[in-house]
């Protein structure tokens, strides 16, 4: 017991100076005087500018169209018979009256003969009709002449009976010669009266005769197939052998002088395109083939309907350079130029965030402005672009406007992953357009 009591009286001071040393140790390090944190400095952004200078520019709409020929054909056969030769190859250019099909023209030749024989047999009816009527004018002389014998006759016999020097047996002779005459006068002038009908009926059957020879001369043309235009063969359906019936398509070619472009000018453009085209305003556009051949095209009018589904209507320009090696079907990418817009500014497509806002720098920070979309454009010259050959090689550039932004004003082109008004900035160079 008293061995437990003599421990515990050594363990308690040990404990104590434990305590206190821990608790001292404790209180330096609460009381120890602390740095001052270090300030954090907000980060500038650099970015590159642009020099607003508002100016008239010249939009230009990228489209997409395809090569097509206002004037294309299908030779049919107007004709059953069989096909004899073919004279050209699909892809092959061929001239204005080129032979391009041989039929087989005997059916159609023995046919013009047959309308030949009956046109020369009207002929001959008609020359025996009019000789019939210059004898029957002669011959109705003669039987008038008869008639007035016979009517002399009459009054002679009439007038022996008076006198008791006649029987009555010869008046009534007499009078029966007079009535046949008359009956030969009447058949005689009837004749000629009739010879005007019978001259328009059988002049009638001339003219049916003189079609149907003229259909037999078309028949037998038409069996040789002729090229109705320059043109070049895009497809050719018959074979020699094959059996045609008319109206059954044997070569088909488009012309070469009517080539054109069919592209959807997007709706939000038709207002200004129909505005110019109205008032008279050349609308040029330059376009390239999947062959990478350039085209200088016009824009001369729009299609007169709108297609169900499209967004837009159909554009047709015209070839300025007609003479070029083009197919039909062909894709081509084409850039319309549409007239000036005044105070507008040309931009890099960096410069614009979402649809329509784009900073500028003012006191070292971003400024954010609305801008009004007036489309795009080739370089940031305020020439038409697309008389430069060398402008159609550049990027697109955004056509903007916006009545907040001043002359001279440093515009951010570069592209900020966090632009908010307000960042922190810092313009590494400004250029000019």
């Amino acid at each position: 017991m008293q061995s437990g009591r003599s421990v515990l009286k050594k363990t308690v001071p040990l404990l104590l100076i434990l305590g206190l040393a821990i608790g001292g140790a404790i209180l330096l390090v609460a009381t120890k005087p602390q740095a001052p944190p270090p300030e954090s400095e907000e980060k500038v952004w650099v970015v590159t500018t642009q020099s607003a200078e508002p100016a008239r520019h010249f939009p230009v709409v990228t489209l997409y169209g395809r090569i097509e020929s206002a004037r294309a054909s299908r030779l049919t056969s107007s004709l059953s018979t069989e096909v004899m030769e073919i004279l050209c190859e699909e892809g092959e250019r061929v001239s204005k009256g080129q032979p391009l099909v041989r039929l087989d023209e005997r059916d159609a030749q023995l046919r013009l003969k047959q309308r030949s024989a009956e046109l020369a047999e009207i002929r001959a009816l008609i020359a025996s009709e009019k000789h019939r009527y210059d004898s029957d004018l002669r011959i109705l002389e003669s039987e008038r002449r008869l008639l007035a014998l016979a009517q002399q006759e009459v009054a002679r016999a009439q007038r022996l009976k008076a006198g008791k020097l006649a029987a009555q047996a010869r008046i009534d002779e007499a009078q029966q010669v007079k009535l046949r005459q008359d009956i030969a006068v009447a058949q005689r002038q009837l004749a000629v009266q009739d010879h005007e009908a019978r001259l328009a009926r059988l002049q009638a059957q001339l003219k049916k005769a003189e079609s149907l020879l003229a259909v037999a001369k078309l028949d037998v043309e038409r069996s040789l197939l002729r090229a109705p235009f320059d043109g070049r063969i895009t497809q050719i359906p018959a074979s020699p052998g094959n059996r045609t019936r008319p109206g059954e398509v044997l070569v088909e070619l488009y012309a070469l002088d009517a080539l054109q472009v069919r592209a959807q000018v997007p709706s939000a453009k038709l207002a200004s395109v129909e505005t110019a085209l109205n008032g008279g305003h050349a609308l040029i556009a330059r376009a390239r083939t999947s062959t990478r051949q350039k085209l200088d095209l016009q824009l001369t009018h729009l299609a007169g309907d709108i297609k169900p589904g499209r967004g837009g209507r159909d554009g047709l320009f015209e070839l300025k350079n007609p003479g070029a090696d083009l197919a039909i079907g062909d894709i081509v990418s084409l850039q319309l130029q549409l007239p000036a817009v005044d105070d507008s500014l040309a931009l890099p497509r960096e410069a614009l965030y979402g649809n329509d806002r784009i900073y500028t720098i003012h006191d070292g920070r971003l400024k954010g402005h609305r801008v009004e979309r007036l489309g795009e454009t080739l370089d940031n010259s305020t020439m038409p672009p697309l008389e430069n050959i060398q402008a159609s090689e550049t990027a697109n550039w955004l056509l903007v406007r916006s009545a907040s932004i001043a002359p001279g004003d440093l515009i951010v082109t570069t592209q900020l992953p966090n632009a908010v008004e307000g960042l922190k900035v810092r313009a590494r160079r400004a250029t000019t357009p």
